[in-house]
This record gives structure tokens, C-alpha cells and sequence, in this order.
């Protein structure tokens, strides 16, 4: 299933990399830093975007990628989710305390409700922030679906049927929990509260809007929607990363106050996590904000054919220097994130000669 770096809580907190590359640098060396890294850890294929105040100043392709190629995002996604969310409370359709029970009132009335009744009380900010005292799972129920049916659907209520039927791990609230499955309960109250479908809501009310007018849930797996399913060119997604800028209306007021907050968010390092990304606080640029996603599957006996497919991404704002930097590389390595997120941070920050 899709995968986040957790290891990766540095952004904001880098190491000089490589040592005695002090000297002033152009954009053209954050660039090679990326392609050091793709060499140093053997991927094959990939692309880079550099933006700088929500404008590309470097694009770079690798392995015969086509320039400007939209790509899928895996665990990246779910920053799309959390604005989508953010956008409903500040129109006042939700609230961050928000109970599941009721956020998901009408879809529990035809998928059942949860065996454990703990995850009825479970808030929208416990979702977010992956304090559900949900576990990971779901792989298992992933085979079984793509055996007997298409991926291209988003079949949110099928998978909170197979949600349902577990206990939670945790009690909610209790810790930090890396979970696809709090993500996936978000995007079925985006469709509940907005009254339209997941996709046209996001697309329309925040992507279009930031100028990610390529974005769309990837065909082949909109299976993996709110958390794992959007696909869009590298550019479109630094455009959307934008909304983490400080002034930026994509983010209103009370969702911005509440993402800035640390409490009840923390996962070490000084860094916790707010709309689906991590959020490092500095004194400028109204903080850092990154995170890292991975999607490899293999299953020769699939309903739309065997799936083999292996890659992964990583997004990072830099507030201070107001500069967003988007990967996408093939093939999903064990190891990486943290030396790509090293290697980006202190290129950005040599840089004295920006287009």
C-alpha cells in the first residue's frame, strides 16, 4: 500500500550537504543535487519542479520522462484532501470537532455502522492528524478488490464497509498513526458535506482555483482517491502546494490558525502534521510543510490486468525562501527520502541567484 516517510522530520532542521558547497549557487545546482540523489539511489525514471512564489524556475525530466508528463502523486494526496476539508469548515459545513457519527450520518445509514463504536466519537482533526486510533491494514481487502473489480473506482463505500468491520488499534486520540484509512474517511465526508462527488469538489473549489487545471483522480486507481489517488504534472501540484503559503485564501483563517498549532498534532523533531503534510513552524515564510508518499504493487491476476508498478514522490515548502520542490521518481526505494529531502533543503538555501 501507499507508504509515508515518517523518517523524513528534518525540513527545516538540514545538514550542509555536501560538504564545502558553500559557495553561492544559481537554481540549476538544485537540480543537480536531484540528480545525484537519483543516481546515488538507483532510480531509473523521474521529475522535478522548483517553484519560487508559485512560479516554475526549474523542471528537470530523467529516464526519457516526458517533459511536463502528469504523474501520480500516492501519499501526496492527501494535502489535497486536507485543504478540501479545510474549505468546508471555513464555510461553516463542518467543524474540526466534528464527530464521525455525524459528519458521516447519511453514508453510515447505507453502509452500516462501525463494530467498534469508538469510531463514531472520532473527530474530524483526530482524522486528520492520524489520532483516529486507526491501524494501517487494509492490503488484504486491496487484493480482493482488484482481483474481482476494476481500480478506477472510488468505491469509498466498499472500503469503510471493510474499515467498519475492524476495532480500532488504539483508543482515539491516544497517539500518532500513520494511516491511509483516516485519509480515506475524509475523502467520504468531503462527498457527504459537499453534497457532490470528491473529485469535483476538490477539483473545482481548490485545484482549479490554485491553477492544478490538469488534475484528475489517475484512472487506473481511483480506487485510491482522498489518500493516495490524484494524478497531475509536477508544476500544477508546487501551484497547489502554494496554498501552504502564509497569505495564500486557498487556507482561510481558522483552518490556517488551527494547522499552525502544534497541540495535539506532535510526531517529534519539532514538527507535527496538519492538513496532510508535516508542519515544521519558523520565525519567516509562515513555516515548512513536506511529506513523502510511495505506491508498489504487484498482482498478476488483477481485473484490468496484471499491476506492476513502483514509485514514489516527495513535496517540500521551504516558507522562508517562499520555494516549493515536488519528485516523482521510479523506482519506490526502502531507503532515500531523507538524503532527497537533505540534498533539496540545502541547494535551496546556497541559492543567491534565483530567475
Amino acid at each position: 500500500m501507499i507508504r509515508c516517510g515518517l523518517a523524513i522530520l528534518a525540513a527545516g532542521l538540514l545538514l550542509a550537504w555536501p560538504a564545502g558547497a558553500s559557495r553561492a549557487q544559481g537554481v540549476e545546482e538544485i537540480e543537480q543535487a536531484w540528480r545525484g540523489w537519483m543516481e546515488k539511489t538507483q532510480r531509473t525514471r523521474g521529475s522535478l519542479v522548483v517553484m519560487r512564489a508559485g512560479q516554475p524556475v526549474r523542471e528537470a525530466e530523467s529516464g526519457r520522462l516526458p517533459p511536463g508528463a502528469a504523474v501520480p502523486l500516492a501519499s501526496l494526496s492527501k494535502a489535497i484532501t486536507g485543504v478540501c476539508i479545510a474549505t468546508l469548515i471555513e464555510r461553516g459545513t463542518l467543524a474540526f470537532e466534528t464527530p464521525v457519527s455525524q459528519a458521516l450520518a447519511r453514508t453510515l445509514s447505507r453502509t452500516g455502522r462501525p463494530v467498534d463504536p469508538r469510531l463514531l466519537q472520532v473527530t474530524v482533526s483526530e482524522l486528520l492528524v492520524h489520532r483516529a486510533g486507526l491501524g494501517p491494514g487494509g492490503g488484504e481487502d486491496m487484493a480482493r478488490w482488484l482481483r474481482r473489480n476494476s481500480g478506477g473506482r472510488t468505491a469509498f463505500e466498499e472500503q469503510l464497509r471493510w474499515l467498519f468491520a475492524r476495532p480500532l488499534a488504539y483508543g482515539p486520540g491516544e497517539r500518532f498513526e500513520y494511516s491511509n484509512a483516516a485519509y480515506l474517511m475524509l475523502g467520504a465526508i468531503v462527498e457527504e458535506a459537499a453534497g457532490q462527488s470528491y473529485e469535483r469538489y476538490c477539483r473545482d473549489t481548490v485545484l482549479a482555483q490554485l491553477g492544478a487545471r490538469d488534475a484528475m483522480l489517475d484512472p487506473q486507481w481511483r480506487i485510491l482517491s482522498s489518500y493516495g489517488g490524484w494524478k497531475m504534472p509536477l508544476a500544477q501540484y508546487g501551484r497547489f502546494y502554494q496554498a501552504f503559503a502564509p497569505s495564500n485564501p486557498a487556507i482561510g483563517p481558522r483552518a490556517r490558525a488551527w494547522m499552525m498549532s502544534p497541540e495535539g498534532k506532535q510526531v517529534g523533531g519539532g514538527a507535527h502534521y496538519g492538513l496532510g503534510t508535516f508542519v515544521r513552524p519558523t520565525p519567516r515564510g509562515g513555516g515548512n510543510f513536506w511529506h513523502a508518499g510511495a505506491w508498489s504493487y504487484d498482482l498478476a491476476n488483477a481485473h484490468d490486468g496484471p499491476i506492476h508498478t513502483s514509485y514514489a514522490t516527495f513535496a517540500v515548502r521551504l516558507g522562508a525562501l517562499d520555494v516549493n520542490m515536488v519528485s516523482f521518481a521510479e523506482p519506490r526505494q526502502e531507503r532515500g527520502d531523507g538524503e532527497l529531502d537533505a540534498a533539496l533543503g540545502a541547494a535551496a538555501r546556497r541559492v543567491k541567484r534565483w530567475p
